[in-house]
């Protein structure tokens, strides 16, 4: 591994854990939802389902506003001294970046809608219908004997079928997650205007850095695939459920930063200085 990425790896493992506050709004956030969904689900009645959906929806755009708040004081060493303090910016950040979260929301789902048409048509022009009902896929993914028993009665033509529109969903998912990589932290360093931000990120995405983007991309997909293989592995063991519960955590924290981290050392410190926001 080149020791550049070696150094900033090191760096994003220090500011994690110098600032590893900012875990404690993701766990309450999500224990919100969970704990609101499962209510909702309980509940049964449709218009109280829609509206707890629209609900959860406005939460999650003030949360990733406030949280990518702290992020980003995290990124740039804010109160280095006091690390804790950058809980404070959470709340002036659902303030200024609740809109601009909002529209890169909507254009985030728009565009990943577009790209989910066009790989479904894409799939079916070039590979062709596994002639299966979406109601058996659906069955199928109950249990794994459910999953066991419905490969084995699928034919070798079906197999490979189904085998090459997975590698298909997956390569256009990957893609899709680069396409974004640096979405949020340019609404959040350069631009508060999320079609200025979608395209100033697509430039510097595949700007001259392209190959350095390619390996931050890289390191964070295989660190998320040993840690998926070893939260499936331990999923039985409860202690270890746990243990990897807190990884999981650590680790959504530690991209976040380091993404951020990484994005104000290449492409905002490198043509803007020290002043880092754009209002727009």
């Amino acid at each position: 591994m080149n020791l550049l990425y070696i150094l900033a790896m090191k760096k994003v493992l220090e500011l994690t854990n110098k600032y590893i506050i900012v875990a404690t709004p993701l766990l309450l956030f999500l224990f919100f939802v969970c704990v609101y969904f499962l209510v909702m689900m309980r509940d049964g009645n449709q218009i109280k389902l829609l509206f707890g959906l629209l609900l959860i929806f406005v939460t999650s755009i003030a949360f990733i506003s406030g949280w990518g708040n702290m992020i980003k004081s995290a990124s740039i060493e804010k109160n280095y001294d006091e690390p804790y303090t950058i809980i404070k910016d959470f709340v002036p950040g659902v303030g200024e970046y609740f809109l601009p979260v909002l529209g890169s929301a909507f254009v985030f789902l728009v565009v990943n809608i577009a790209i989910l048409i066009l790989t479904y048509y894409a799939g079916m022009r070039f590979i062709g219908d596994i002639g299966v009902s979406s109601s058996a896929l659906s069955n199928a993914m109950a249990n794994q004997e459910a999953l066991k028993t419905f490969l084995t009665s699928l034919s070798v033509d079906q197999l490979l079928k189904l085998n090459m529109w997975n590698i298909l969903v997956l390569s256009t998912a990957s893609m899709s997650y680069f396409f974004f990589m640096f979405y949020f932290p340019t609404l959040f360093f350069e631009s508060k205007n999320p079609f200025k931000a979608l395209w100033i990120s697509i430039k510097n995405t595949f700007s001259k850095k392209i190959l350095s983007n390619i390996g931050v991309y890289l390191i964070i997909f295989v660190l998320n695939f040993f840690i998926s293989i070893l939260s499936a592995l331990f999923s039985a063991n409860t202690i270890m459920n746990f243990v990897m519960s807190l990884v999981n955590f650590y680790f959504i924290c530690g991209v976040a930063i380091g993404i951020f981290y990484y994005y104000n050392r290449t492409f905002v410190n490198s043509h803007l200085g020290n002043s880092i926001d754009t209002y727009i």
